[in-house]
């Protein structure tokens, strides 16, 4: 029953499907079946086609799906991606968005997390936590600063006004076009308005990292430091850290150790690791940071997670050790639970 309540809310609410619209999702064989029947039923209790499309698990992230699955995506009104192996950076999903096709990224969602996740009673009170979040983190004139007790200390530089004025400009206009407002990720995750190539100082990973598939959720701490945006050392030796290493090595592209976002989780239905990447990188609290400059040609993304962090906007720290301090975010945080 409540896994039917969130897949109702997630297609009624959030991704407003309408009658008769041809609604195509898209699993592998690692997906959670219930998720997918879930949302199959909801889509159709609605008035809408659900088109279901099942196919082998790829070895790694963005690889080609099977032709047949990328006709069926191009011939959507929405697609939702539930496949363990997601293919955002594909050229299956530059295409799908030139055509102005919303897309979900779900990607490795089940059934425990879309209940927790996805949470008809605190999903309005989140997106207000999220817009203030937001609001907070356009005030910075310089810069940011984040910290944990892991060790990661690491300072990069805001947008300046003109910058972010013209991002909220091209992001607006995905929204009136529909690509944004349906499409995007799981809700629970804001990005710091700032320049990815102005990342300095050391990262220590302590919560997850995925891919490569093998690591996930982190036995041991993984330092790195980082130069103007790019990883230029993994400093870390153990069995995980050398996993790490060879995957970014095996790519044989310095775009790979670059900084692509940096993020703060806050759905508060996530409150440990799990290593289901998706769902980590909305541990409420952490900071999420996206290594890699992905294409349809080199599929080299991955994201790591950092628990407890403290974030400063310039000079005023709005959390500390995962605790969120300043005063309208501390207020939403406690009504979030």
């Amino acid at each position: 029953m409540e896994l039917a309540r969130s897949a109702d809310f997630l297609c009624r609410k959030i991704l407003e499907i309408q009658p008769g619209e041809n609604v195509v999702i898209y699993a592998d064989s690692a997906t959670d079946p219930r998720v997918v029947q879930a949302t199959a039923a909801a889509i159709y209790a609605i008035g809408a086609h659900p088109v279901v499309l099942w196919y082998e698990t790829r070895g790694d992230i963005d690889l080609p799906p099977p032709p047949p699955v990328e006709a069926a995506v191009l011939a959507a009104d929405l697609v939702i991606e539930y496949a363990v192996a997601y293919l955002v950076h594909s050229a299956m999903w530059a295409k799908a968005r030139e055509k102005g096709i919303p897309m979900k990224c779900l990607t490795g969602m089940n059934a425990d997390m879309m209940i927790r996740c996805i949470n008809p009673d605190n999903y309005e009170k989140m997106q207000e936590f999220g817009r203030a979040y937001n609001e907070v983190l356009r005030r910075a004139k310089s810069g940011f600063r984040v910290t944990s007790p892991a060790g990661t200390d690491i300072t990069f530089k805001a947008y300046t006004p003109e910058e972010l004025k013209e991002r909220l400009a091209r992001y607006r206009r995905a929204v009136a076009a529909g690509r944004r407002r349906r499409g995007g990720m799981l809700g629970g995750q804001g990005m710091f308005p700032a320049k990815a190539n102005t990342v300095n100082g050391t990262i220590v990973f302590d919560g997850a990292i995925w891919p490569p598939a093998e690591v996930g959720a982190i036995k041991e701490p993984i330092e790195m430091k980082v130069k103007d945006g790019v990883v230029t050392e993994i400093v870390s030796d153990h069995p995980e850290a050398r996993i790490v290493k060879n995957w970014f090595a095996h790519f044989h592209d310095p775009d790979a150790y670059s900084i692509v976002h940096i993020s703060t989780g806050f759905n508060p239905g996530v409150k440990r690791i799990t290593g289901d990447t998706v769902e980590d990188e909305r541990v409420f609290g952490c900071v999420e940071i996206g290594i890699g400059m992905a294409s349809p040609q080199k599929p080299c993304h991955t994201d790591g997670i950092i628990l407890h962090p403290s974030i400063w906007v310039d000079d005023e720290l709005i959390e500390k050790d995962g605790i969120f301090v300043e005063p309208t975010l501390k207020k939403l945080a406690k009504e979030l639970g």
